[in-house]
């Protein structure tokens, strides 16, 4: 019987410690039929360890929550067949777990008073362009669950050489 060398274990040992990390934390549902909005909450959420599926109206909403344990929705203001409104409805009322953020559209002028709309029908937030990578993660870790990333590491400062120093005169 042949013992696999320490490199084939170390590299086992990666490789299933790296499709861990890959794995999912969450599945977003996207509902929009703004394609300002699906190009930039594409690029956003790439970033982020989640599973994104993407529909454009009501009746597909159902659909999709009808067979996928989704984590979070987030919503644009305009659907094929409804708004918003009809989504966060839907969700309080049979699927009253999962939270609801509305998206504001790049084009769309928002205002306070759609902000304080969304949180009176019980949406969990209203986020407005331009979408932020910092707002997004905060977002999927306090609506999700998904965890923070860890902070990039700061260089180390380097202190000026001998030679880098001049004299004072």
């Amino acid at each position: 019987m042949k013992v696999p060398a320490i490199n084939e274990k170390i590299a086992e040992v990666v490789h299933s410690e790296a499709r861990e990390f890959y794995k999912p934390d969450a599945t977003v549902l996207v509902v929009t039929n703004d394609t300002e909005i699906r190009r930039d909450m594409s690029e956003l959420l790439e970033s982020f360890p989640v599973k994104t599926l993407w529909v454009r109206g009501m009746e597909e909403v159902k659909k999709t929550l009808s067979r996928e344990k989704v984590s979070l929705c987030l919503c644009g203001f305009w659907l094929l067949d409804g708004t918003y409104r009809d989504v966060v409805r839907f969700l309080r009322l049979q699927r009253a777990e999962i939270p609801a953020v509305i998206v504001c559209a790049p084009s769309c002028p928002n205002d306070y008073r759609d902000y304080l709309a969304a949180l009176n029908i019980s949406a969990f937030d209203f986020i407005c362009h331009p979408y932020r990578m910092s707002d997004m993660e905060k977002i999927l870790h306090s609506a999700a669950g998904v965890p923070l990333r860890p902070p990039s590491p700061v260089p180390p400062l380097v202190a000026p050489g001998a030679a880098g120093l001049r004299k004072a005169s």
